[in-house]
């Protein structure tokens, strides 16, 4: 189960970063020169490769702070009381985190509500998706976090970046960009419309 669930938010997060990068094709842009810069052009990314690719890399995290997969995390359960902020804790409550709203308050992050990879690589660059900074938690933190984020962020590097490398992703004729209108199911958040999108092959 745990397998599935993990594959399904991936493709949930795959389908958010690729809408984001063709609405901001000047991100796109940034990513296959970066593409074409650190491996050659035609060379395809491979898992290896990512931790050369800073800026998509970015990209990445800031898909998952800006249209988190599942923005209350899994739910959790104290067993027994608990004191936390001066509030009592019953044993044994349904715990939930909204992990979104910590990646999106405007007390805490500049500009929440924009998709700028720009982000991680300037204000928040020491900020990593495994849980080291509390206001940005997609996959939990701690021994309860989601192990998920092994097979997440290497799925999303490559897949992004192959489809970066490869075409000139663009919306539909008679569209300037694709609704990312959100859906939000009991504890997940992806796109209401799927939309069709131009893949133009590149020549190299």
């Amino acid at each position: 189960f745990l397998a599935l669930a993990a594959i399904e938010t991936t493709l949930w997060s795959i389908e958010w970063g690729l809408a984001e990068l063709v609405n901001h094709q000047d991100v796109q842009r940034k990513v296959r020169a970066e593409l074409d810069s650190v491996l050659g052009p035609g060379v395809q990314i491979t898992e290896p490769d990512i931790p050369r690719l800073p800026y998509l890399q970015a990209v990445v995290k800031e898909t998952l702070r800006l249209r988190m997969a599942i923005p209350l995390l899994v739910p959790h359960m104290n067993l027994h009381d608990a004191k936390l902020g001066g509030f009592d804790i019953p044993a044994e409550s349904k715990i939930l985190v909204n992990a979104w709203w910590l990646a999106n308050n405007p007390a805490h992050w500049k500009n929440p509500d924009q998709f700028r990879p720009e982000r991680f690589l300037e204000e928040e660059a020491k900020v990593e998706a495994n849980g080291n900074d509390f206001r940005y938690i997609p996959f939990g933190v701690g021994r309860r976090s989601c192990p998920g984020i092994i097979l997440a962020l290497p799925i999303l590097g490559i897949t992004l970046g192959r489809l970066v490398q490869n075409f000139e992703l663009l919306p539909p004729p008679g569209m300037e960009m694709l609704d990312t209108t959100e859906k939000g199911g009991q504890f997940s958040l992806h796109i209401l419309k799927h939309s069709t999108v131009v893949a133009k092959p590149r020549s190299f």
